[in-house]
């Protein structure tokens, strides 16, 4: 059987039809053969912008071409920058393009170093304005030509760039990007200021050992956003924790919730680093005078990310432990891990319930969470699907993916999409729930599907077999 991606665009191969038709998430395997031609309608850029590409897959420049506003893009539209269509446009727009790319947070536009150098060579001279560009295009800067006066301001933006995108080709520039910071901030020794940490941002990432040792707590901080620690820097951040000279304070101490504020920091710690918190566990509780919950409280350790990562996850695990040692922010936070690791019944149970406690405050799972579920939505109650966002046709695919097993309660799911505003049994959906599914449905639901789009979901069943 042809993926369902692939079945989607046999509907229509029409460009416009096959951006319409194919669910957002998956986009990425649409051929490129078929994202030409499009129109200059604003309806099209709005429909390119909702979905995710693969950088080589959907040229910016197509876009370029029949928007007004390139700010108006999408950061996954705008990751297709190439030098070779840069070639094709106006050098203005190339660098209105470039500064459109300035953006930050779930909203930064992720470039490889090929197109950094690009977008370098368009505004090589204006190196004044660096804060207009985005702060990973300041790594290749030459520093020579940037004011002296305003140095301490273009470290502070280059903070904010990903030291992780230089080739091992000129990975020397790491070293020269730091000694130009120790001569602009008057740096002469490995003990930072928090006000010199706070402008390196995320330079700190590529500081060795020492620097984390000597420095302002506040380095540990900045290093939760770093993409990886070198074992040598987990070691020193290990150091500086369980000292308890730093605002997480001495180890015995420790709560769950220190465990949190650690965020990334811990999944680099060795296990003497998690020992701390078994044992505290059980003080704590004892102290707080929770019997009751000391029966049942967890002393496998928590389960963490590194922990559902591990090959025998969850089989170290009985229900009890599995249950206590599973809080609802880790699953909110790792739900594709333990997707791919929990498939039991009864295991599964407790993460939709674990999910479902993350969310108890806003009442609504969103979709990109429901959209991962794969398998263990089978396990859902009628309870777990209520809160579930189910809007777009992308969740509604995931959800009736006939692999993940069959799907009981597929009226409530599909009659919870219908329920939407604008939402209707086309072509699309149709083919998304077909089969057995289809059976689910009310009469009056059935009756109000078009002939046409009947007649469509008939033909391309005949083509297909």
């Amino acid at each position: 059987m042809l993926p369902i991606s692939s079945q989607i665009i046999s509907v229509n191969t029409s460009s416009v039809q096959v951006i319409q038709n194919v669910p957002n998430d998956l986009a990425t395997e649409i051929p490129r053969s078929l994202l030409v031609g499009f129109s200059s309608s604003n309806d099209v850029i709005t429909i390119l912008n909702r979905k995710e590409w693969k950088p080589q897959q959907l040229t910016v420049y197509m876009c370029v071409c029949v928007c007004v506003c390139v700010c108006s893009l999408s950061s996954s539209v705008l990751q297709g920058f190439t030098c070779t269509g840069a070639r094709n446009i106006g050098n203005g727009q190339v660098k209105n393009l470039i500064k459109a790319c300035r953006r930050s947070g779930s909203r930064k536009v992720k470039l490889v170093e090929s197109q950094l150098t690009c977008m370098y060579t368009y505004i090589k001279d204006d190196a004044a304005n660096f804060n207009l560009y985005p702060p990973d295009v300041l790594l290749y800067y030459d520093y020579s030509l940037v004011p002296q006066a305003s140095c301490r301001a273009y470290f502070t933006e280059l903070g904010n760039a990903d030291f992780s995108v230089f080739s091992a080709a000129l990975s020397y520039k790491r070293t020269a990007l730091f000694e130009n910071a120790k001569s602009c901030l008057g740096i002469t020794n490995t003990s930072l200021t928090k006000d010199e940490i706070s402008v390196l941002g995320n330079m700190c990432c590529i500081l060795d050992a020492s620097y984390i040792l000597n420095s302002d707590s506040s380095i540990l901080e900045n290093l939760k956003s770093c993409p990886s620690l070198t074992s040598a820097q987990a070691a020193a951040v290990q150091a500086r924790i369980t000292n308890g000279n730093t605002r997480y304070g001495y180890a015995k101490l420790w709560t769950e919730q220190t465990l949190k504020d650690l965020g990334m920091l811990p999944l680099y710690m060795s296990s003497t680093f998690y020992d701390h918190f078994n044992t505290v566990k059980r003080i704590y509780c004892l102290t707080k005078n929770c019997f009751s919950f000391c029966v049942s409280a967890c002393t496998l350790g928590f389960i963490t990310r590194v922990t559902i990562v591990n090959l025998t996850f969850p089989l170290n695990y009985d229900i009890s432990q599995f249950t206590s040692c599973l809080n609802s922010t880790i699953v909110k936070d790792n739900l594709d891990a333990l997707v791919n690791q929990v498939q039991e019944q009864n295991y599964t149970k407790i993460v939709l319930s674990k999910l479902q406690e993350a969310y108890n405050a806003s009442g609504i799972i969103p979709e990109d969470q429901v959209q991962i579920l794969g398998a263990m939505s089978r396990s859902a109650t009628m309870e777990d699907i209520n809160m579930w966002s189910i809007i777009q046709i992308d969740t509604l695919a995931s959800l009736m993916d006939a692999s993940n097993g069959p799907w009981d309660p597929a009226k409530a799911i599909i009659s919870k999409y219908l329920s939407v505003k604008g939402n209707s049994l086309g072509s699309v959906e149709l083919n998304v729930f077909r089969g057995p599914n289809l059976c689910a449905l009310d009469v009056v639901v059935i009756r109000n599907i078009s002939c046409v789009c009947v007649w469509r979901l008939f033909l391309h069943h005949i083509s297909s077999r």
